[in-house]
């Protein structure tokens, strides 16, 4: 539906140039002086003008919409990417919780184990050899 109204809209306006460029080219309809843009010297008739103005006017249209166009691609391509992101980080984090399940290991009873005593050593206490540089630096 926006489509075809911006088409109806597009032929309007096309329609409504040719009549003002049609309509504004007698000799009546001279410039009383010339106009000068970029150093280069303009005459002619209003009609001529209103033809400069449409064709600006259509450029300047169509590097507007470019720039809308661009700027809608680029914002879908970021809601997709992201929501791309948002789906493999659940995905991680329902494989780490699968990983982290298979991984536990059963629980052992206290009385199970065999009580130790800890046992001493005096050459836990004595440098060894070879370790006294390494220690020093």
């Amino acid at each position: 539906m926006i489509i075809v109204l911006g088409l109806v809209l597009a032929v309007a306006a096309l329609a409504a140039g040719v009549a003002g460029v049609a309509a504004n080219t007698s000799d009546t309809n001279k410039l009383t002086s010339d106009f000068s843009v970029f150093d280069y010297q303009f005459s002619g008739t209003t009609g001529e003008l209103f033809l400069i103005g449409v064709v600006i006017g259509v450029v300047g249209g169509l590097g507007a919409g470019m720039v809308a166009a661009g700027a809608l691609r680029s914002t879908r391509t970021g809601l997709a990417t992201r929501r791309e992101l948002r789906q493999s980080r659940r995905e991680a984090a329902a494989a780490q919780k699968d990983l982290a399940k298979a991984q536990v290991p059963p629980k052992k009873s206290p009385a199970a184990t065999p009580a130790t005593a800890p046992t001493w050593s005096i050459n836990r206490f004595l440098p060894k050899p070879g370790k006294r540089g390494a220690a020093a630096k």
